[in-house]
């Protein structure tokens, strides 16, 4: 069984990450509604559970977490049962899905069959290995819950909303505060917070627009 120095995140580049979101939603998520409903894809599509526990987030500072034996995802119970963090949970949920399209052979390796086990393993992972690991779970679940086509077109009904309220002058004055500003609009189709609306833009290269 390898350890934890044998550990090295597998390098995926960014082009790559996305077409496993994109493979992923053409499979899971035919007809492009949004936002996602990834817990019906992730219990009725994929055949997985998804497990309330209590305490999750206030004993391991988690909120989510694949199960190790790669048959579901664990979820904080208070979390999970508050509709306002019904966002987060959505983000959540597509993390760990990244973890299971992106990560599968690490949770094999290593063989660690519990939550401590695992706590134990990401604790003493280098901050450079555990950026990697995680970077890559968040690419994974930005692509799949914004994919990029559907960003741009509401990008583009905001822009227009601006010019028709005059307000074009603010895109070249402070294109970070306009951008902060249209995010919390923008994010409401996709069911995530302004956060990871901001991000898709920024990495999609959609802002500031041309």
């Amino acid at each position: 069984m390898l350890t934890i120095s044998d550990f090295k995140c597998p390098y995926i580049d960014k082009k790559e990450i996305w077409k496993v979101a994109e493979r992923f939603r053409e499979k899971y998520c035919k007809g492009n509604e949004l936002p996602i409903d990834i817990e019906k894809v992730i219990e009725d599509d994929l055949g997985m559970y998804i497990e309330p526990e209590h305490d999750l987030l206030s004993e391991y500072d988690i909120d989510a977490y694949l199960r190790f034996d790669l048959t579901g995802v664990v979820v904080d119970y208070a979390r999970y049962m508050d509709e306002r963090f019904a966002n987060r949970l959505r983000f959540s949920l597509a993390h760990e899905l990244g973890h299971f399209f992106l990560h599968q052979d690490t949770y094999k390796k290593f063989g660690i069959t519990d939550l401590n086990g695992w706590k134990s393993f990401m604790d003493r992972l280098s901050e450079r290995q555990y950026s990697f690991f995680e970077f890559q779970a968040n690419e994974f679940a930005g692509r799949a819950l914004v994919p990029k086509e559907a960003l741009a077109t509401e990008l583009k009904k905001c822009l227009v909303l601006l010019k028709d309220n005059g307000l074009e002058n603010l895109l070249v004055q402070d294109p970070s505060m306009t951008l902060n500003h249209i995010s919390t609009a923008l994010c409401k189709p996709f069911g995530v917070s302004h956060y990871v609306i901001e991000r898709r833009i920024e990495r999609e290269d959609l802002w500031p627009p041309r």
